[in-house]
């Protein structure tokens, strides 16, 4: 039994019940600066209290003082670790079944939440969800998860106005801890932050460079910028930003019936896509180009269950690529992605 358990404790049965600190505090013949003290744990209620507190509540003493608290975090990590499992490889719907139905269990459990809060596809879910966890949350990473996960619920919903206002209540760019990080980390912790940041900034510069209006303009130079500052070629996740820009490549010289350009961008595309296979799988992966230098154990999440050797061979399957689809190089390819193709395995 530990102060910060009750504390929270007490704090979430009442939330669950739309009750005020005041409120309680009266039903309790207390002050709410006690109430306030047990939510904040920095005291604990008077073992004498517990019974009732229990009864406004509608909670068991168990409960509340933690008792089996711990196979209880036991319980819901499994739940997660399984969900995270199965999400990381394309398993969206099962992996938002397995919260729900850890929801039912641990009713507004905010782990569980804010994990559903990424896979559930149902939008007004998502704004029941991350509006509940703006209500009753103290965790100041839970809300900003919810902030970004509304953001778009609304837009897809047609309510700007609450999108825009949830947007704009987030800290601009300059004030993200990001940043702010560089000016205080030093050695080789900076040296790590700041080669994640590079990383980061740059997947997101390449992605708005992809928005625009000539898509083949826009995937050429994407492809230059990654070859230049990754100099050695470790492009590590960055494989599958090329990829797909690659593709876009192949189907705009497949449109203009160009058969070498065609063949070049789906060789292309298919180093990248056996490459980026390679590396979600790997323990480890070690960037030498100097930007970037060090050692990256990847962790990635997938929103498609295949892998990309498989989605290659989907897109080659479409009519554009009927004619070169008898050369010998097309087959070629074909062939090397057939021995590689399948379903990312669940870990």
């Amino acid at each position: 039994m530990t102060q910060e358990i009750i504390g929270k404790n007490i704090r979430k049965a009442r939330r669950d019940l739309d009750m005020t600190q005041d409120t309680l505090a009266e039903r309790l013949s207390v002050t709410e600066s006690a109430v306030s003290q047990w939510e904040s744990c920095k005291t604990v209620p008077d073992v004498m209290m517990i019974p009732a507190l229990c009864a406004v509540l509608g909670v068991t003493s168990d409960w509340l003082l933690g008792v089996n608290e711990e196979k209880r975090r036991e319980e819901i990590e499994a739940i997660k670790k399984q969900a995270d499992a199965l999400s990381s490889r394309g398993h969206e719907d099962e992996a938002a079944a397995l919260l729900e139905e850890g929801l039912k269990q641990y009713p507004n459990e905010e782990e569980l939440i804010v994990g559903l809060l990424f896979l559930e596809k149902d939008k007004d879910r998502v704004i029941e969800l991350g509006e509940w966890m703006l209500k009753n949350s103290a965790d100041e990473l839970n809300r900003q998860c919810a902030i970004q996960c509304l953001v778009y619920a609304y837009r897809n919903k047609g309510d700007l106005a609450r999108a825009k206002e949830l947007a704009s209540s987030m800290p601009p760019l300059h004030l993200a801890s990001d940043f702010l990080l560089n000016a205080l980390l030093e050695g080789e912790e900076r040296e790590r932050h700041i080669r994640v940041l590079r990383s980061s900034l740059l997947d997101s510069l390449a992605f708005d460079i992809g928005a625009v209006e000539d898509a083949e303009y826009a995937a050429k130079k994407v492809i230059a910028l990654y070859a230049l500052l990754y100099e050695d070629g470790d492009y590590a996740f960055a494989h599958v930003r090329l990829y797909d820009r690659w593709i876009v490549l192949a189907k705009a010289a497949a449109k203009r019936q160009e058969r070498e350009g065609t063949l070049e961008a789906l060789r292309e595309a298919e180093k990248h896509a056996l490459a980026f296979d390679v590396y979600v799988d790997a323990p480890a992966y070690t960037h030498t180009s100097v930007l970037f230098r060090g050692t990256h154990k990847p962790n990635v999440s997938m929103n498609f269950t295949e892998n990309i050797a498989q989605g290659l061979l989907n897109t080659m399957s479409v009519p554009i690529f009927d004619f070169v689809r008898d050369t010998p190089e097309f087959k070629a390819i074909a062939d090397r992605l057939s021995a590689e193709a399948g379903e990312w395995k669940v870990k």
